[in-house]
């Protein structure tokens, strides 16, 4: 799922079903977007003040003084071909003060169960990120474009991905303006939650054609990790064309549970959300690193007259040591009517078996 984190502590980024209650929340009509990819997220939310600017910040930042500072892209796309519907997470990061950079691709084939991570380090001569616009290379993973159309080529020991992302509708800012804090300090983060996806999936030798719709979400600013702190985080695509990104993080001194809710006219809600670790439960223990991840949730928003139910899709060992993302599902009653639909949630920090 999306900031990822390189300490001792393992998330899983899992892909999930979400079954939701969806309340009193106004869905404008959504703005239309020319065939070269909208405009939209250049001018429909403009008024509101801003710390990020979502086309040029796609660029590499100078780092600040902060020893646990960092910097992160990912996408995680809900993607068919062949008849197999697939989640993918595709991600680099990179923390400067540490020397340490990596890349991070998992599959997911849902409709069989599918599936397989990798994640390795890069060394710092190998690793270049552009401070001047979105050109990211690295043995494995090429990331070239602009915020309107971009390109994605990785190569891992069971596969390859070559992919295209147009994006359609304004960017969400993360609470509004892009900024907020994170366990005591400022974080950046900001995303395009919808995102065309066409191009080639390869793994275990057979290649699907794939399409679909992707998120990326970019993030920025030092963590302040201890043995306590625990987040979770997940985005939610809504009925309408609502977007909405949760968020619940915590330690021995504070937390924090909102959300974010990006309108297809560029208006935003920044709600609180009941603690969302009280509403997680059948827990799954990795066998590989012995950590514990919820894998169904319970969450409620009062404030949007909200109820989502989530569970996880495919096997539940979907853990990506020391990076982010697994997908899951859900199913709702919105304004009245049942859908269902699919998010990924991170997981970072220690859950009880």
């Amino acid at each position: 799922m999306k900031t990822t984190r390189r300490t001792k502590l393992d998330v899983a980024i899992a892909a999930a079903t979400t079954t939701a209650l969806l309340g009193a929340a106004v869905t404008p009509t959504a703005q239309a977007a020319d065939r070269d990819g909208p405009k939209a997220h250049t001018i429909v939310n403009a008024g509101i003040p801003s710390t990020v600017d979502p086309a040029n910040d796609l660029a590499a930042h100078t780092p600040d003084s902060d020893p646990a500072w960092s910097e992160s892209i990912y996408f995680t796309s809900w993607v068919k071909g062949n008849g197999h519907d697939f989640g993918l997470v595709v991600q680099t990061a990179t923390f400067p003060h540490t020397d340490q950079q990596m890349m991070t691709v998992a599959v997911t084939d849902v409709t069989t169960g599918w599936h397989k991570s990798y994640q390795t380090p890069i060394a710092k001569e190998d690793y270049n990120w552009s401070k001047s616009g979105l050109d990211i290379r690295m043995p494995g993973m090429t990331w070239t474009g602009t915020a309107l159309k971009m390109s994605v080529r990785t190569a891992t020991p069971w596969g390859s991905l070559d992919v295209q992302l147009r994006a359609k509708g304004p960017a969400l800012k993360v609470a509004g303006t892009g900024s907020f804090p994170l366990l005591g300090k400022t974080n950046y983060e900001y995303a395009f939650p919808s995102m065309q996806t066409t191009g080639t999936l390869n793994i275990q030798d057979k290649s699907y054609k794939v399409s679909g719709e992707s998120w990326l979400d970019k993030q920025w600013g030092p963590v302040a990790f201890d043995d306590s702190m625990r987040w979770t985080w997940m985005n939610f695509r809504l009925p309408g064309g609502d977007k909405m990104v949760v968020w619940d993080s915590a330690n021995r001194t504070t937390e924090n549970a909102w959300a974010t809710v990006l309108h297809p006219d560029g208006s935003y809600d920044v709600v609180a959300v009941e603690p969302v670790a009280e509403g997680a439960h059948r827990i799954w223990t990795s066998p590989t690193t012995g950590n514990a991840y919820p894998t169904r949730w319970s969450i409620d928003i009062p404030a949007l007259k909200t109820h989502l139910n989530v569970r996880v899709t495919g096997t539940d060992a979907q853990e990506v040591t020391g990076d982010p993302g697994s997908r899951y599902e859900a199913t709702a009653a919105y304004q009245g009517k049942k859908v269902s639909g699919v998010n990924y949630a991170e997981m970072v920090g220690h859950w009880p078996a």
